[in-house]
């Protein structure tokens, strides 16, 4: 399994969990990030659809990625259940909060290839609901995936140590 190498692990995890929120998507009622991302690119930016398709995963799985190495940090400092639980609350909610508005400006930037204002995006999402919940089983995810990592490296050093 990953070694305690955060930068890995938060690729490898986030590439899975960047992919599992995809393909639940669906599952919360909504159309997939990826596909809504695609058609904008193709609709308002003029880029061929299996172009727009794979920039949009890209950037999908970048950010994911990039959520993901936040999410290790904390628990490479504390791995503990109260603070893993905490922290898939909030960084669910955060994520929720700005994923309308970034998702708008990123959309924005690639088919005009200009910075969008702040003030000409939506506002923040505070709803309950799916969005939240589907940010937050993205970060149970991550957790998980960093409680199997760490469970595989610690099972691999006692074997190795015998």
């Amino acid at each position: 399994m990953i070694k305690n190498n955060i930068l890995v692990s938060s690729i490898v995890i986030g590439l899975f969990a960047s992919i599992a929120f995809i393909l639940i998507q669906p599952f919360f009622g909504m159309l997939t990030l990826t596909s809504r991302h695609a058609a904008a690119y193709v609709e308002i930016g003029n880029y061929n659809a299996s172009g727009a398709m794979a920039l949009s995963w890209a950037l999908h799985i970048g950010v994911s990625i990039i959520y993901t190495l936040v999410s290790l940090s904390i628990y490479h400092v504390n791995p503990s259940i109260l603070v893993s639980f905490l922290q898939v609350i909030i960084l669910g909610w955060a994520t929720t909060l700005i994923a309308t508005p970034a998702n708008e400006w990123v959309v924005k930037f690639i088919t005009t290839g200009q910075l969008s204002s702040l003030s000409s995006l939506s506002d923040l999402n505070t709803q309950v609901g799916p969005k939240l919940w589907l940010h937050i089983l993205f970060f149970v995810l991550v957790i998980s995936g960093a409680w199997v990592n760490r469970y595989m490296n610690l099972r691999n050093s006692k074997t190795s140590n015998s």
